[in-house]
């Protein structure tokens, strides 16, 4: 007999609320390294394009790891 989900919904609200930032965070910072690392070696824009290209890689995989996850996958990492 499997045993119930007993994750509150004001938890699962918060859970789902994290989104946004796990979006909007990654893009900022490897944007922001990007834009540092091309005012040093006067290579504008490259470098903050590729910042932002794969902090919304990154911001895309923790989006999909989070909605993806499973009830089940969620009690076997905590046991």
């Amino acid at each position: 007999m499997t045993e119930p989900d007993r994750r509150s919904p004001l938890a699962e609200a918060m859970r789902y609320a994290q989104v946004g930032t796990m979006l909007v965070a990654p893009i900022a910072v490897l944007g922001g390294i990007g834009y540092a690392l091309d005012r040093k070696l006067g290579t504008k824009p490259w470098l903050l394009l590729l910042g932002m290209l794969l902090g919304m890689a990154a911001g895309f995989m923790n989006f999909f790891r989070l909605v993806l996850q499973t009830p089940e996958s969620d009690r076997e990492r905590r046991s």
